[in-house]
């Protein structure tokens, strides 16, 4: 059925994921068609026509050939463009789709008995040979790299081509209206052309959806949910203090436009002493597992968390793995990992004049549920007896949801420790393991929510470290921003913190997914995005402020995703399009007037717009109104 098969490197990095799924893989051989023409009002309108082959063109380093049709549009992140053909006249030459982004892009090939799709990347000096016995590199005009590519053979008449780029990450071809191949696709498409090879002249019309019906939108302010606590993440220390003075000015700048109030601390751990005397010595600097980079962390900088204080932020604080004295003969002994934790309390409030407001009780290392007892206990009465009464605490943040209700289940047993618990928390990296099919987390969140109960929830790390992602991709990006809607709607959360907010890095490819923010090494080391998750982070915490109350939006949104907040100066509403169609939409939230409005696409980074009469958003489109 298959031609040839996915590249071995594209399912090994696949593999890498924790929870392992099917490849969402569709490739359909030896079809027979049957006519199919479109009609514009089906959902579809017309937005151009094409002629290939009455005209003729030298080009530099090429024969002469068929002029191609290019396309001026810009394609949305999410779309669906249709070729119908007046007559398809194949037998001596082929059509050809392209479609391009800045790291590779799709190919479509209609020969006479056969319609081949290819998917390559082309961002690479590394997809070149090397010939070391020759001394040769093996290159094309450009290097280029196919990474998936199907043939499916066919009979018949084809009329129409159509092709799919959708929110799931996935790519569909269909011939006829029929279904022949389907399969994951990370690559933002921006462009489109078309070529045709063979004699005589090709003609027909390219189709792209109507705007969908609008939608209104219903706010009931008078119901409210869960109040914001705020956004933010974790810092990398040693990023940081690679800032110059302009640079930390900067950095300064874009935590306060990016509302990255709260800041996470990952403490020294496994490194800490007994005297606990390194909590923020340098030499006990971290490196992580991200290829080559240099140590990122885990330390404290106190002088970073006063900052972030004065401008009224707050600070996390938790272990992940816990130093070797605190174990006894294998077993935790919970009383000193109590003290380690309120000896913090007590260099914090030394050193930035306050103790953390919130302490976690471990972050992803899972204990037994009689230890998370003897922990919670022995903090919150250590917390107490030291003076700490009110800092917070929240649950055990296991890496991902599925695992967050098994702990929680284990707290649970123990009345008095849950009772114990400020908050509900969990990291939420299994949503990867689903991302070609995003709302079948909704089942573990509904699971999560019914234990949980009117507990507060805190989401405490997101981004995407499955090597399979790990790309600079607005569309996964994207796919993020539902993620942050989920938090938001269904697991109620009133904070949600990306992993790392500055990350210094070697290896790009683990800054793009893993930070919001990156160091520009060719640029005197000056704090900027380091890919697309930024944007989109930004679409929710530029605006949804500290204070605020989500209310009710009516369910009758579908397909849009939105979210509504009311402060005591201003209201916020998020609008995302996961659609392949533009959609209008109304407003109706009584004495409500918004100042302005903020665009997010692949092209636009959180641009203002003033609100138009008709409001239309893109597929892929974020808007946040404020």
């Amino acid at each position: 059925m298959r031609h040839l098969l996915i590249g071995i490197l594209f399912l090994a990095s696949f593999s890498a994921v924790k929870s392992q799924q099917n490849w969402p893989m569709t490739i359909v051989n030896n079809i027979v068609l049957e006519e199919k023409r479109l009609d514009p009002g089906d959902g579809l309108e017309k937005y151009s026509d094409f002629a290939i082959g009455n005209d003729k063109i030298q080009i530099w380093g090429l024969d002469v050939q068929n002029k191609g049709f290019y396309s001026e549009e810009r394609l949305p992140a999410f779309f669906v463009r249709t070729v119908q053909f007046k007559d398809l006249p194949v037998e001596n030459g082929a059509f050809e789709w392209i479609f391009t982004g800045s790291k590779g892009g799709i190919t479509i090939k209609v020969s006479k008995d056969e319609v081949q799709l290819t998917q390559r990347y082309y961002d690479s000096f590394g997809f070149n040979d090397v010939d070391i016995e020759k001394n040769k590199i093996k290159s094309d005009r450009y290097p280029q790299k196919k990474i998936i590519e199907t043939k499916t053979k066919y009979t018949g008449k084809i009329n129409a081509v159509s092709f799919e780029s959708n929110s799931n990450l996935l790519i569909k071809l269909k011939v006829n209206d029929v279904l022949i191949a389907q399969f994951p696709c990370l690559l933002d498409l921006t462009r489109h052309q078309l070529k045709y090879s063979g004699k005589g002249s090709l003609s027909g019309f390219i189709f792209k959806p109507q705007i969908g019906q609008k939608v209104h939108l219903k706010i009931n302010p008078e119901k409210t949910y869960q109040e914001i606590l705020g956004f933010g993440g974790i810092l990398s220390p040693s990023a940081y203090w690679s800032l110059n003075k302009a640079g930390k000015e900067k950095w300064w700048n874009l935590i306060t436009e990016y509302n990255l109030l709260l800041q996470r601390e990952y403490p020294t751990s496994t490194r800490l002493k007994p005297d606990f005397s390194n909590w923020d010595d340098r030499d006990y600097l971290v490196p992580h597992y991200y290829g080559d980079n240099f140590p990122n962390g885990e330390l404290t900088d106190f002088e970073y968390v006063k900052k972030i204080r004065a401008l009224g932020g707050i600070d996390i604080f938790e272990f992940w793995s816990l130093p070797g004295f605190m174990y006894e003969n294998g077993k935790l002994n919970s009383l000193k990992y109590a003290e380690a934790i309120v000896n913090y309390c007590r260099k914090s409030v030394e050193k930035t004049g306050k103790a953390p407001e919130i302490v976690g009780i471990q972050n992803e290392i899972s204990q037994t549920p009689e230890t998370w007892r003897d922990m919670t206990i022995s903090l919150r009465r250590q917390l107490d007896a030291n003076g700490f009464k009110n800092v917070k605490i929240h649950s055990h943040n296991a890496s991902v949801l599925k695992e967050g209700i098994n702990a929680i289940k284990g707290f649970q047993q123990y009345p008095d420790v849950w009772d114990k618990m400020d908050y509900a928390a969990s990291n939420l990296y299994d949503y990867q393991s689903l991302i070609f099919s995003p709302d079948e987390y909704d089942n573990r969140i509904t699971e999560f929510n019914n234990l949980v109960r009117n507990k507060p929830f805190i989401s405490t790390e997101i981004c995407i470290n499955a090597s399979f992602l790990q790309t600079d991709a607005y569309k996964i990006a994207f796919s993020y921003a539902m993620l942050y809607h989920k938090n938001m709607a269904q697991l109620n959360a009133i904070a949600i913190m990306y992993c790392w907010t500055l990350l210094d890095y070697t290896q790009p490819s683990f800054a793009f997914t893993r930070s919001l923010f990156t160091l520009d090494h060719s640029n005197d080391m000056q704090p900027v995005a380091s890919g697309f998750q930024l944007r989109t982070f930004g679409a929710f915490s530029r605006h949804i402020l500290k204070g605020m109350k989500r209310v009710d939006v009516s369910p009758e949104t579908t397909p849009l995703l939105v979210t509504a907040y009311k402060g005591k100066k201003s209201n916020i509403l998020v609008v995302l399009n996961p659609a392949t169609r533009p959609i209008a939409f109304d407003i109706q939230w009584n004495n409500c007037k918004f100042k302005g409005m903020e665009r997010t696409t692949s092209y636009l980074n959180n641009q203002h717009s003033e609100i138009p009469g008709t409001i239309v958003i893109d597929p892929g489109e974020i808007l946040t109104l404020y």
